[in-house]
């Protein structure tokens, strides 16, 4: 579905990813892992378009994207959800789900509707919250609103910046199963996390970054058998 190919990024002089190749199948969940400061984030930042690439390229169903722009590539079902969940504070919870699926032409009102049906399913507590402001929820309902926004868009690739943040570990939990069973539909999952061991637990292959580059990848239960060759990785 989406491959990255010894894709380097610099700002100014400064070169912040090195000659990255990552691939995720169809239908597959990738963890990338590592500790604070190792490009995780700009990762996703890159392969969403919103940095610029110095060298490589990013292939999307077979289709180089590197001048693709970002609203275009969201068009087109690379979806980013980004770390902080940035949903709008003052607009409901429907609201929220709604402007993702405005963001999509293709997306006539059924569809809309369809779609925020299987998202409430999906999570009950935002069918609970829906006349809610989106400011008023909890940390871990503001991202189960930030997936389902995401998710309103009918994404063939999501891509999430560490959603596990802040959260407690029940809330957590349920975020990942939610993510595990979106790949049965075919659905490419990209995961960021800190959270190394429980994101490689429901992923299909994993990648560990450290200083910009892939130290290790392979199958995530193949990683998972020496954990204690990741932590070494992730300080």
């Amino acid at each position: 579905m989406i491959r990255v190919e010894r894709l380097s990024c610099a700002i100014g002089p400064v070169r912040i990813l090195h000659d990255i190749d990552l691939e995720a199948a169809a239908g597959s969940l990738v963890a990338v892992v590592g500790a604070n400061g190792a490009g995780k984030t700009s990762l996703l930042r890159a392969i969403s378009r919103l940095l610029p690439i110095s060298g490589g390229d990013i292939l999307f169903e077979g289709r180089s994207i590197r001048a693709v722009k970002p609203y275009r590539l969201a068009r087109q079902g690379v979806v980013h959800v980004p770390q902080g969940r940035q949903i709008i504070p003052s607009l409901t919870v429907e609201d929220n789900l709604r402007l993702g699926a405005d963001r999509i032409p293709s997306l006539n009102p059924e569809n809309i509707l369809r779609n925020l049906e299987r998202e409430y399913a999906r999570f009950p507590i935002l069918r609970e919250r829906r006349e809610t402001p989106g400011g008023s929820l909890s940390g871990g309902e503001q991202q189960m609103l930030a997936v389902s926004r995401a998710l309103m868009m009918e994404p063939k690739v999501l891509m999430l910046d560490e959603p596990s943040l802040g959260l407690a570990p029940r809330v957590v939990r349920a975020i990942l199963a939610a993510l595990r069973r979106l790949t049965s539909g075919g659905v490419s999952v990209i995961l960021v996390e800190q959270a190394a061991f429980a994101a490689l637990e429901i992923a299909d292959r994993g990648y560990v970054l450290k200083n910009g580059r892939i130290v290790l990848s392979g199958p995530a239960a193949d990683l998972l058998k020496d954990q204690a060759l990741i932590q070494g990785y992730l300080g």
